[in-house]
């Protein structure tokens, strides 16, 4: 049995005896590529998204292996597949801790003298410590152990001043490849450390940058990006990590995507997260209690970790059942209109995002096991207008959620039919029945969508701006260009 082997028994094991998973883990669930799966481990035994996030995009919590009884094989560790990647390797020790050489220098030749211990093996003859810092309260001290194709993080952490032996006896934590941008969060939670402090680690002269709020536009979400002193690094405190970073290298955006939200918890209780009943077109059925609650907790904790803290109390706007995909479903937005989420669904498993398209290519890695019940299924859009609302309708791909292009448009109430016009042309038709028209117009289509009366009056209007391809939530793009 191999170390991922071993890994991946031990996470699903963790993932039964969870009693309350992190609404944040719930939302991300099997939407995360390679990138954001990579720190899952025996203690962030998911992978997610959406139940919601975006993202991750993640989730993101490192977790540690233990080698008490087991003995598994060498690590070999992964082909480094991307120059980045070995910019990062090659890239000088970083943290607080770079300039005690002394400290440095002793801690990479004690790992390096039991590396058989640790089970590294004699094909990774190259160890060298990436990062060594106790800014956030504690040592946590980032090495990599390479050859010329193949490299394998390690992570240790320890109390503020603890010497290289004490790093070396207490819980290691190994992270798969070595990526151009890699997520580490803290592992053992040293005596006296509050805070839930998330690293990220970029190749040196790279340019970190982070977004901690963001405001609805008329035509998407607009950020303000603050750059950091840090030389390719940051770290930041999980519980106040609402937004996005941004990686920049050599003049070009390599990575930006969500932080680590801070604490999902914060999206509050089940009762507390119930959405206003704001339908344009309401009927005289209530919309499905566990659909509504669901969209209404997914909703809060997107929006958080977008840092859009106006809008994180949304309302539905309308509510129905979807075949396909199959199910009751609601489409909630905040109240002016704007980041707009659609879930379908009502069997109480955890929702899956769909961040990509059905014109996107399969991962390479496979998702994680959906389980037993099928997911409800969350989709995420941006209002054309805010009386004229459109989301991309999601459905099940296996194990993944995708976008289609089915778009659900929900236009004031009045409307008797909805149009997709291109060049001139209308492009896709459809009468609005029950509060809404459901369109067959491919992803990434430029169009201006038109409300009509019954006697063809145009009642409101607004343009369908969305990625053609890519990931995205509330069609703000995630980036991964290295």
């Amino acid at each position: 049995m191999s170390v991922d082997e071993l890994r991946a028994g031990l996470a699903r094991i963790a993932e039964t005896v969870v009693p309350d998973p992190d609404p944040y883990e719930l939302v991300m669930r099997h939407a995360r590529r390679r990138r954001r799966r990579r720190l899952a481990g025996l203690a962030a035994a998911v992978a997610a998204v959406l139940a919601a996030a975006l993202t991750g995009p993640a989730a993101l919590n490192a977790a540690g292996l233990h080698h008490e009884s087991e003995d598994p094989p060498p690590v070999h560790g992964q082909p480094v597949d991307s120059p980045w990647g070995w910019r990062l390797i090659n890239s000088p020790t970083r943290g607080s801790l770079a300039g005690d050489t002394a400290f440095v220098a002793d801690l990479a030749r004690l790992f390096d003298r039991e590396r058989e211990e640790l089970h590294i093996s004699a094909d990774l003859p190259t160890v060298k410590v990436l990062f060594a810092d106790e800014s956030a309260g504690y040592r946590q001290v980032v090495l990599v152990y390479h050859s010329a194709k193949s490299a394998a993080l390690v992570v240790s952490e320890g109390p503020a001043g603890a010497a290289p032996a004490r790093l070396r006896s207490d819980d290691v934590l190994w992270i798969g490849p070595v990526d151009p941008f890699n997520l580490i969060g803290v592992h053992s939670q040293p005596p006296g450390v509050q805070n839930q402090p998330l690293l990220g680690l970029a190749p040196a002269g790279c340019r970190v940058s982070i977004s901690r709020t963001a405001d609805a536009g008329e035509s998407g979400l607009r950020r303000q990006w603050q750059a950091q002193p840090t030389d390719g690094y940051l770290l930041v405190d999980q519980d106040t990590s609402d937004g996005w970073w941004r990686v920049e290298c050599d003049g070009q955006v390599r990575q930006e995507e969500p932080m680590r939200p801070a604490g999902a918890g914060r999206a509050g209780t089940v009762a507390e997260t119930y959405p206003d009943d704001g339908r344009w077109a309401p009927t005289s059925e209530f919309p499905n209690t566990t659909v509504a609650r669901e969209a209404g907790q997914t909703y809060r904790v997107l929006a958080r970790q977008s840092g859009l803290v106006d809008e994180a109390r949304p309302v539905i706007r309308w509510s129905g059942r979807l075949d396909p995909p199959g199910g009751e479903a609601a489409l909630l937005t905040a109240r002016g209109g704007g980041p707009t989420l659609l879930l379908v669904g009502d069997t109480g498993a955890g929702p899956l995002l769909a961040l990509a398209t059905v014109r996107d290519p399969a991962p390479t890695e496979p998702a994680s096991d959906v389980g037993p019940l099928r997911p409800a299924l969350v989709a995420t859009g941006y209002a054309p207008a805010p009386d004229l609302l459109a989301v991309r309708v999601p459905a099940l791909d296996g194990d993944r959620a995708l976008l289609t292009d089915q778009l659900l448009v929900v236009p004031y109430k009045g409307a008797t039919r909805i149009e997709a016009v291109a060049d001139g042309k209308v492009r896709a038709s459809a009468p609005v029945t029950g509060g809404a028209a459901l369109l067959t117009l491919p992803i990434g289509t430029q169009a201006t969508l038109r409300a009509l009366d019954a006697d063809g009056k145009v009642l409101g209007s607004g343009v369908l701006r969305e990625p053609a391809t890519g990931e995205r939530i509330f069609n703000e793009p995630l980036i991964s260009a290295w």
